[in-house]
Formats: structure tokens, sequence, C-alpha cells
């Protein structure tokens, strides 16, 4: 059985009253890893994903991971480029005396010029040629000196940072002998009877948890992968309301702490510090400015695989659409409200022609149920480098999970390779992607949590296997409007444009555009508005409208009917509930 986590310590109040820095809870992810190795479930673990922010409010993770284990004999904190470094020098000293070194010679792992019992100890238990007396910085040198101090009859505790770099998601066959040495190391440290049994561990830290190699990600690894989530709403609202006391002359805010949470879901604690110090130059924290960092930030740091969606509208500016409005609010809306997630659909995708509003219908809904809601652009996926394009969905899908509760959403689905096996364009990389998407959609633990919403024009083009009941609950056909959907419509578009428009001129449009879909009736207003404005006038009459209906014609006039028929029969064929 391993030894219980030792978390007595100073600067932060002790884990036994479940507090952090700020008197706050201790993050839900430390408290599973907690609750797992004092169950001796394992005593080794992966943490990935938001491990470059701060653990707790202003302690970044290896700040919190040594002083939450400080009453450890011996912390070790490994990197390529740092060595071995020690959190105190107490337990530099007690490492230097179990490795049989002299510490007076073997402080640091920098450049030296020492030589003597150092070296030879060094060269013997390493087989490393170290310069002077300076512990090695390569994994060659580094692992078994790290390795002593697990085995060692201390309690002891071993950090590697950039595990991806010791032991990277390569072919084995594509490795370096040096680098199948670590990952064979690393590999034994999981499985070592010893180590086990004397509760010593060894954690391992990654961005991504797809870039360590999957010999180390297996469950017969005897790692335990933690995910560290991006921060929720009330973590972000405590780190603000953590940040303005420590500065209360801190820029002023545009927004109360709650609507700063709400605005800034999808970044880190240290993104939200970077906003604060942005503002501190601008004078002000505006709304405006955190709409400005968030996209740049999130651009940035998932390379245009995700974006935010950020609706500033409800149903209320969705014309026409009632059965399907009302068919989320019975389906997703209320149960969610009513916490009954069980009867939530884990997927829904919407088929029809071009521009009939399937986009538009999800960010609408995406304010209505109040969830987060992100978009996933899979023609940005793919990577050049073997193995890129599934660590890069990987990354994106962890960065999903952990904004849940969270609404997901993929335009234009039979586009993209993801969605079809790679059976249109032969890329065996996308099978890949497809089953990886196969696992998240049917993964039970989502439900209600993450609701995917996927849209197509060519719902043939999908494959069945994706569409599955479990991973797609229901699929709902968004045709063109019919001529009440059209006022409907027409009677939005003006509002969201800002324009009056006479009752004569809305007749004239709803009666005069049979096959124009909602994108195309978009395009007659504010065809119509310009012209009015430019007559010098507020209000849109039958003479601007018979204009613009002159110059704006369906663009899917063509094709219309395809459309229509292919989305009829995706229903008909899976036996779903339509909507006309």
């Amino acid at each position: 059985m391993s030894q219980p986590v030792e978390t007595t310590i100073t600067t932060l109040p002790s884990n036994r009253n479940g507090t952090g820095s700020n008197g706050g809870p201790m993050p839900a992810w430390f408290e599973e890893f907690r609750a797992v190795y004092g169950a001796g479930e394992a005593h080794a673990f992966i943490l990935y994903l938001n491990v470059a922010d701060y653990a707790v409010p202003g302690v970044p993770l290896r700040t919190f991971l040594t002083k939450t284990l400080a009453s450890r004999d011996v912390i070790a904190i490994y990197n390529r480029a740092e060595g071995i470094t020690f959190p105190l020098p107490t337990m530099q000293q007690k490492a230097m005396e179990i490795l049989g070194l002299d510490p007076s010679t073997t402080l640091r792992t920098g450049p030296s010029t020492g030589s003597g019992q150092a070296l030879a100890a060094l060269a013997s238990l390493s087989g490393a040629q170290p310069q002077g007396a300076e512990l090695p910085r390569s994994p060659s040198g580094a692992l078994p000196l790290l390795e002593r101090l697990l085995k060692a009859d201390v309690r002891t505790a071993v950090l590697i940072e950039y595990a991806d770099s010791l032991a990277p998601a390569a072919d084995m066959a594509t490795m370096s002998p040096d680098d199948r040495t670590a990952l064979v190391t690393l590999q034994r440290w999981g499985r070592d009877p010893q180590m086990m049994s004397s509760g010593n561990m060894v954690i391992l830290v990654t961005a991504n948890l797809a870039d360590i190699h999957p010999a180390l990600r297996a469950a017969s690894s005897r790692y335990k992968a933690i995910e560290i989530p991006l921060p929720d709403r009330q973590a972000r609202q405590d780190y603000i309301t953590w940040y303005l006391a420590r500065k209360p002359d801190a820029s002023a805010l545009a927004m109360s702490p709650e609507e700063l949470a709400n605005a800034t879901a999808g970044l880190s604690l240290i993104h939200l510090e970077d906003i604060f110090l942005r503002a501190e130059l601008e004078g002000a924290l505006t709304w405006e400015l955190v709409q400005e960092q968030k996209a740049a930030i999130i651009e940035t740091e998932y390379a245009g695989l995700l974006e935010m969606i950020e609706p500033a509208f409800g149903f209320e500016a969705v014309g026409g659409m009632e059965p399907l409005k009302e068919w989320a609010r019975g389906e997703i809306i209320h149960p969610v409200r009513q916490g009954d997630f069980q009867d939530v659909p884990k997927g829904v995708l919407l088929v029809g022609p071009p521009g009939t509003g399937k986009s538009f219908f999800v960010k609408a809904l995406a304010r209505e149920i109040g969830f987060n809601a992100v978009a996933l652009n899979l023609e940005n996926i793919l990577g050049g480098i073997v193995g890129t394009s599934e660590r890069n969905l990987a990354r994106a899908l962890s960065v999903v999970r952990s904004l849940s509760p969270v609404l997901l959403f993929i335009d234009e689905l039979d586009q993209s390779d993801v969605s079809s096996r790679g059976n249109t364009s032969g890329n065996p990389v996308a099978k890949n992607l497809f089953n990886q998407m196969l696992r998240f959609l049917g993964d039970e633990s989502n439900r209600g949590r993450t609701i995917f919403f996927g849209a197509s024009n060519r719902p043939d083009l999908v494959d069945p296997a994706l569409l599955r009941f479990g991973r797609v609950d229901a699929v709902i056909p968004v045709l063109l409007p019919d001529e009440a959907e059209r006022r409907a419509i027409v009677l939005a578009q003006a509002r969201s444009q800002e324009i009056s428009i006479a009752p004569e001129a809305v007749e004239r449009i709803a009666g005069e555009t049979e096959k124009y879909s909602a994108a195309d009736l978009a395009a007659v207003v504010t065809k119509a508005r310009k012209l009015a404005r430019r007559a010098g006038r507020r209000e849109i009459t039958t003479d601007e409208a018979r204009r613009a209906l002159s110059s704006i014609r369906p663009a899917t006039l063509k094709n219309a009917d395809f459309f229509t028929l292919l989305a009829t029969m995706s229903v008909q064929t899976r036996t779903r509930e339509m909507l006309l």
C-alpha cells in the first residue's frame, strides 16, 4: 500500500482542511490525485493540459506541487534544459548523501570545474561523462540518478517537466537509442514493485497527453493520467476577486467580476492576468478589450482549430424555425435547467440546403442554454508531421471537455475527411481522426455536459457510424422557409439591422421569395436598407423592397430541391423525428 500523500506545508494551508492559498477549495484535479495515490491505486502520474497555468491563484504548478508535497524528504525536479534541481537546499543535501556525492562540489547543474568524488560517482552510476562535477542534464545521465533516489529508503517525489521531450509519441523504430532508453526507464518506474511499495511517486507533466508515447498512456503502464482542466467560471471569478483584492488600484472595470468571468470562458488564469496587465496600459478594462485579447489568445493557443462562440442574440433574433426552437426548448433547454441531463441528446445533426440558418440557430441556442460554446474548425486540423493531426484533435477535444458544460459546433461536417474515415481522399490520417471523433461522441460521461451540433448540406456523405444513436441522437432537417417563416425572417432581419420596414414591404418580400434561404432574405433586407438610407429614409418601403428583389436572386435555387430531398431522406431512413 502506498503511503498517504503528505500535504503539511507552510505557505499554503494544509490540504487536510481542503483549502488552497486563497482560502478557497483545493483544485478538483489535486483531490483526485490525492485520492488515487492515497488508495494505493497508483504511484506514477501524468498531469496534462492546463499545466502552464496557476494551480491556485498566483501559484504556478511546480510551486504548488513542491509546497503540497513539502514534507517529503526529497523532491527532485527534472527537465532537459535545467537538469536536476531541488526546491530546498536541505533536499539537495539529502539527495547528495543518498547518491554518495560531495555536496560541496555538486550543487548545480550548470558548468563546473570541480572533479574528484562527484565525477567518479556520476561516471560509475550513469556512464555519463559530465564536465567537472555538474549533475548531468541529459536523460541518459539524469534518469539513473533519479532512479537511485526513487529506490532509496526515504520519502521521494520526482517531478519531470516537459515529459513529452523524454518520451515523445513517436514510432519506436524512429527513436534514437537514448530516447528508447529513456522511454523504457519511465515504463519500468511505472511498474517497479519497490517504488510501488515504498510510496515514492513519479509525476510526469505535459501540455498534451497525446504528445506522450502511447506505451506510457496505456493502462498497463500503471501511470494514472489526470487532466488539469481550464478554469471554470467559478474558478475564474475567484481569481478575479483575488486579483482585485491584491490590487485595489487596478484599472477601472467596465463590467462586474461576474460578467468578466463569463466573458473569459476558455482562458487560463494566466491569460486573465495578461488581460489585467493590458488593461493597466490602456487605463480601463472594457468589454472590447476583453474580446480583442480573448480572440488573440484563442487563435495563438489553438492555431485556428477552436473558436469561441460569443453570440449577442438568442432565439428572439431567429426568424421562423418555430418547430425547431420548440424542439430545442423541450429536449435541451428545459432538461438542462431542471438538471435532467440524462434526457439531453448527446449530439444533433442539422441538415438542409445552404443558407437556411443552421449555424445561426446554433449560435442563438448557445445563448439560450447558457453553456459555453465553441466551434471546431476541422479544416485546420491536418499537420505536416506524422502524428501532429491526431495530437491537435486530442488537445482540442481535451479543451472542449474542460469547458463543460459546453456546446460543440462543427459546421459543414460533410466537407471533412474526419466525418468519412478519409474515404473521399484516401488519407490514412483521417481514419485515425475519425476514430477519435467516434470515441469522443460516444463517451457517455459527456451526456448533458457536452452537446455536439453538426451542420451539413450533404448528410449522405457523412459516415453512418458517426450518426448512430448514442453519438447523434437527432437528425433534424432545416429546410427553405415557407411564406410565414419568410415573413418572420424579414422582420427579424430588420430588427437586427436596426431599420424600420413598412408592413407592405414585408408582405412583398415574403410573397415573392419562394425558394429563398434565410441568408438570401438577409441579403434582400440588407440591400433594401442601403437603398432606403441612400434615399434619406429610415424605413424600407415597397419601392426599396421591389428594387432589392430585382437585384438579389436566391443562391441555392439551382440545387434547392436536391438538398431538400437529401435532408428529408436522411431523416426518413433513420426514423428520426421530423420537424416541418
